[in-house]
């Protein structure tokens, strides 16, 4: 259940990458792939969760599963920032991927330990 948790955020990653790069080389957004982006970290989020509460987890779980909960608070606080096409601050935007990528770490790192 982890794996599938894993590669769900690594494919939210990879969406969110490409936002990244339409931001900054375009310096334009897509409210389509950033709906995908949120949807597919959302359902990964949601196995996570589902994990946390029905078996018996590793403690690394449960520090990136409230990372990705802040992440989340910051990608609500990204929508709420966009401006018609253009991408939102991208101070905000490197925050809510650096809080992602370290939650993504942790749980790989707990997945690898367990």
């Amino acid at each position: 259940m982890i794996l599938s948790a894993i590669v769900l955020f690594v494919l939210a990653a990879t969406f969110g990458l490409t936002l990244v790069v339409l931001g900054v080389r375009y310096h334009r957004g897509s409210l389509a792939l950033g709906l995908g982006h949120a949807s597919i970290a959302v359902s990964a989020l949601t196995v996570l969760m589902v994990h946390i509460f029905r078996a018996h987890t590793v403690f690394l779980y449960n520090d990136a599963a409230l990372l990705f909960f802040l992440a989340l608070a910051g990608g609500v606080v990204l929508l709420a920032l966009r401006d018609g096409g253009r991408p939102p601050p991208m101070i905000v935007v490197g925050l809510h991927g650096s809080m992602a990528l370290v939650a993504l770490f942790l749980l790989v790192l707990g997945y690898a330990h367990s």
